[in-house]
């Protein structure tokens, strides 16, 4: 029933949209809408669905506000939101649908799912994912597809240096008792972004001396667990640990395993592949276990800089809340007539990697965090307008992938 009033509530949302002329509709690929290569600003308005991977993540809610409060009145974009799909694809194709319905002309997808990409495709919709890199197999089974923009964010090779990084920063502080936690990995969830961080770890750790030993079905996505490392010549004391905390529905036994994998234990250094610092530092304090200093591979959000604070946090490699701006750029392209500016010169929806930002401090954590203020982001208006090919013919396919693909010490330098 909730569906169905949602679904009756979006259409009369899409409903009222095209009544005030302005929301648009669908466009032939390489079709313009309206004038084409105007060099000043016409006003247009965008109507631009968003797929959230969670409804209630901290790092969803930063990006959402970003795209509500910024993005949408700096560019004339109306954005429309639905429930997010989780892991459920049927809900990702019907999430899908409920957005055509309402009108819009593309969506950002945080969800990637690769029959939601198929759906918009079949009715006519620009489709980007703005938040990282779709796994290979993912990606092969629909790059070619003429309304699929492609995937923006960090690579897998910076998910697997994300977390590499934290470990040889802990490593060179004089970390001994380290606890190891691999997030999704043992849940028989696919999940190439997991499987980097993790070996990423792994390797940090193998190269320092200690010993691996793997899962026995040989593999850390299927298998019971992330495997288990021995001291060897590294001097390490290593625990392991994985599955996801706070979400019961994926992982019942969570706290109990944590509890037996910690206990009469202590630890210097949590090495987390994912987001959750304050969630295992709970965790630990409940056990009588204190001190420990922790990595996130995560977001720069108001969470993480709250770990900082509280002196949990010491490592950070993180996403931010602009970090859609290059993909809202990418669906604004296309609506405009302009996907090509955008795919490859052979008609495929590129994968364009962009960095993750890294802070060892609150200090470099606020510094960084400044300079995407939602009054002013990292990538603000006027950045983004500067690739939009309608306000400037002269955006070629190799400048648009560069803008796309700017770290920290880029945008700062646009910003002075």
């Amino acid at each position: 029933m909730k569906r169905f009033k949602k679904l009756i509530a979006i259409v009369l949302t899409g409903a009222l949209c095209a009544a005030a002329a302005g929301c648009g509709g669908s466009q032939e690929p390489g079709a313009a809408s309206g004038g084409g290569n105007e060099i000043q600003d016409d006003g247009r308005k965008y109507v631009i669905g968003v797929i959230p991977f969670s409804d209630t993540a901290v790092e969803q809610i930063e990006w959402n506000n970003y795209l509500q409060q910024y993005a949408g009145p700096a560019l004339n974009i109306d954005f429309k939101f639905v429930p997010a799909p989780g892991l459920d694809a049927e809900a990702a194709v019907t999430a899908v649908e409920e957005l055509k319905l309402a009108g819009v002309q593309g969506i950002l997808g945080i969800v990637d799912t690769p029959a939601a990409i198929e759906k918009a495709n079949e009715l006519g919709v620009w489709y980007v994912r703005p938040s990282g890199l779709s796994t290979m197999a993912d990606y092969e089974q629909v790059k070619s597809l003429p309304y699929y923009l492609g995937t923006m964010g960090p690579s897998l090779e910076d998910e697997y240096a994300a977390a590499r990084s934290a470990t040889e920063f802990f490593l060179a502080g004089g970390a001994k008792d380290i606890l190891v936690f691999g997030a999704l990995l043992g849940l028989y969830i696919p999940s190439d972004m997991h499987v980097q961080r993790f070996e990423g770890i792994r390797d940090a750790l193998v190269e320092a001396g200690a010993v691996y030993t793997p899962p026995e079905s040989n593999s850390v996505v299927t298998g019971p667990g992330i495997g288990e490392f021995a001291s060897g010549a590294s001097g390490l004391n290593i625990t392991t640990i994985y599955g996801l905390n706070g979400y019961e529905a994926l992982d019942a036994t969570f706290n109990d395993r944590f509890t037996q994998a910690v206990s009469g234990k202590t630890f210097d250094t949590v090495l987390i592949g994912a987001e959750g610092s304050q969630d295992v530092n709970t965790l630990l304090n409940g056990m009588g276990i204190q001190g420990a200093k922790m990595s996130e591979v995560g977001a720069f959000t108001p969470t993480t800089k709250a770990s900082f604070e509280a002196g949990i946090l010491s490592f950070l490699a993180g996403k931010y809340p602009s970090s859609l701006g290059p993909g809202v750029a990418a669906l604004m392209n296309a609506i405009d007539g302009h996907a090509d500016v955008v795919r490859t010169a052979d008609g495929i929806g590129p994968r364009l990697p962009a960095p993750f930002w890294t802070a060892t401090s609150l200090e470099e954590f606020n510094e960084k965090a400044a300079l995407d203020d939602l009054a002013n982001p990292a990538f603000n208006k006027a950045l983004i307008e500067q690739y939009l090919v309608r306000l400037h013919p002269e955006v070629t396919r190799e400048s648009f992938a560069e803008f796309a693909g700017f770290g920290y010490e880029e945008l700062k330098a646009r910003h002075q």
